[in-house]
Formats: C-alpha cells, sequence, structure tokens
C-alpha cells in the first residue's frame, strides 16, 4: 500500500462538511488537529496547509505529527458524528479502491486514521514520493509483515499457537509455563516485586523465602502475567517483520500510559497499591503507536500487565517503592 498522505487527504475533502471549512486547507488543518494532542505551532497559516493538502507534510512537520498523536478515538468520533452513513459507506468504498483495506461505514473512521498515520511512518507523506517500500531481505520472507493494508486480516488462534494471515498459518511458540527456573528470580522485575511486598509486610521478602511468606499468590500471578509478556516478544520476534523497531514503539506507548499513575505521589512508598492502580491503567489503553496493534487477538490484558515488569527489566520503571518524583525518564 504506497500511499500518500494527502491521498487520503482528497478523498477525505469529498466528504467533509464541517463548520470550520471544506477547502482543501480547512480539510488538512481539522484532520491535523483530530490526530494529534495539541495545537502544532508550526502550523499556523493558510499557505502551510494548502502545501500539506496539495504535497503532504515535509519531514520535519510529520516528525513533530507522529511525537503529538492522539490515538484513534478523537479522529474516528469526529467521522461518525459529522459524516452520514450513505457518506461514511461511500467514503469507505473509495478508501478501499484506493488502498485494497477492508472497511464499511462502521469502521472507517479508525481505518482512515490507521492508514494516516502508517502512511507518515512509511515515509509516504510527500506526493510521488519515490521512497516506496523496499521488498523484504530474504531472511524477513517468511516473515509476517504487519503494516496496515498489507493483508486483509492478521489473527492469533491460541489454541492452534498459530498466527493466521489471510488464510495462511504461521506457527508461533508455545505459552511458557508457571514452574520457571530458580534463576529467574533473580530478574530486576522480581526485587521490585520483593521490595514492594517488604514495604507493605513485617518482613523481608526475597527470593528465598517467597515461597512460605503471604505474598506467595501474588507473586505467582504477577510471573504469570509477566511470562505472558515473555512469551509475546518470543513468539513475535522470529514471525513479524521490524519487530524489535515495532516492539520498542509498544513499550514506550505503554510507559506513556501509565506514567501519571505510576507518579502519583498520593501513593507514598505503598508499592503494592501502585502496581495494582499501573495494572489497572495500562488494561484500558489503547496501545496503537506500533504496527504489532493490527495482529489480533494476542494482546490481551495478561500480556499488558507482564509489559509493566518488562520495563522494570529494561530499567525504564526502577522500583514500585521508591519513586522519584522528579525524574524523567
Amino acid at each position: 500500500m504506497d500511499v500518500c498522505f494527502n491521498q487520503i487527504l482528497g478523498i477525505l475533502k469529498k466528504y467533509w462538511a464541517d463548520k470550520d471549512g471544506t477547502a482543501g486547507y480547512d480539510v488538512a488543518r481539522k484532520v491535523i488537529s483530530l490526530i494529534t494532542t495539541e495545537k502544532l505551532q508550526e502550523f499556523k497559516s493558510d499557505t502551510t496547509y494548502k502545501t500539506i493538502f496539495a504535497t503532504g507534510p515535509s519531514k520535519i512537520a510529520t516528525a513533530r505529527i507522529l511525537n503529538n498523536l492522539a490515538g484513534v478515538n478523537k479522529f474516528a468520533d469526529y467521522i461518525e458524528e459529522n459524516i452520514s452513513e450513505d457518506g461514511r459507506s461511500n467514503l469507505a468504498q473509495d478508501l478501499k479502491k484506493l488502498t485494497g483495506v477492508p472497511m464499511d461505514r462502521g469502521t472507517v473512521g479508525r481505518v482512515c486514521y490507521n492508514l494516516l498515520v502508517d502512511s507518515l511512518k512509511a515515509g509516504n507523506h510527500l506526493k510521488n514520493n519515490k521512497n516506496k517500500k523496499s521488498p523484504l531481505k530474504k531472511s524477513e520472507e517468511k516473515k509476517i509483515d504487519v503494516r496496515s493494508g498489507i493483508h486483509q486480516y492478521i489473527s492469533y488462534v491460541r489454541d492452534k499457537e498459530e498466527i493466521e494471515v489471510d488464510g495462511v498459518s504461521f506457527k508461533v511458540s508455545a505459552h511458557l509455563m508457571n514452574d520457571e527456573l530458580e534463576v529467574v528470580r533473580t530478574l530486576p522485575y522480581c526485587h521490585a516485586l520483593f521490595e514492594a511486598y517488604s514495604a507493605k509486610g513485617k518482613q523481608k521478602i526475597t527470593a528465598e523465602n517467597i515461597e512460605d511468606s503471604e505474598y506467595k499468590s501474588y507473586f505467582e500471578r504477577e510471573k504469570e502475567w509477566f511470562n505472558e509478556a515473555a512469551w509475546y516478544e518470543r513468539s513475535l520476534r522470529d514471525t513479524v517483520v521490524d519487530f524489535d523497531n515495532q516492539y520498542d514503539l509498544l513499550k514506550q506507548d505503554v510507559y506513556e500510559g501509565i506514567e501519571p499513575v505510576y507518579h502519583d505521589e498520593d501513593f507514598g512508598t505503598d508499592g503494592m497499591k501502585r502496581l495494582k492502580k499501573v495494572h489497572q491503567q495500562v488494561v484500558v489503553l489503547q496501545l496503537d503507536r506500533s504496527n504489532l496493534k493490527n495482529i489480533d487477538n494476542i494482546l490481551g490484558n495478561d500480556t499488558k500487565e507482564g509489559l509493566c515488569h518488562v520495563l522494570v527489566n529494561d530499567g525504564k520503571i526502577k522500583s514500585w517503592v521508591k519513586v522519584d518524583y522528579d525524574e524523567v525518564i
């Protein structure tokens, strides 16, 4: 799908009915305001938006947009509320004809948002862009390209331990068991948990006494969640094209989503309460920055909760108890 940002704007303009204007530059201005979290100061003049509508945003402008994405809901809700059902049906048909991506009037807002963002990420932001997507390297020919628009569907089938892509199956690793070796308890996320249990209880919890402590069941549950995240990484690393970059984007999305809760001073040194609230926050995050979002049925709540422990192993989170409220990670 070599589709340019401004090509999508051109199709949107056909169905646009906005009180702030329906000219090409009005559409460009409104779309950018809907897909970003703040008004970008460098995008002020009508001339700028005329250029964006005609040829797409510059590389610098593209970077600013991608660094301030608002998530899909604001854009999708606008499409739902401001374009009629017939209009959304026709918009879906036109976008499908342009991109080959399946959609209907109920999903066109969300799909269109993904197409806009993916066109920027892929570098297809300029009209007649010559930087076409490069063919896959030989080592990647048997991997799954999870970028939006490449496949009609990508879905994980748990009982088969497979990912199905347009009717073709890719085998993935079996789920990890929870009876891992003792050496796993030396991982940073375990020490962070032991610290939280120790701060809450009456004894110092360590790898040696956790099994005999009142926190055994808590620890078992956290291990299960971590194992889900570890399985997710292990399964997709050898299966998905560009996994490392996309996984980093996913973890960045997780951290930015939980960071306000993590740094909530009301928790004080109550690490267990902080962790509980962080887990409650992470399961409601959409996490749509990474192309891994295009794999259905694989990123469940247990995996999201486990990714919080991965952030500890990575050093992004150092402690659930001792939090530097002035720290910027």
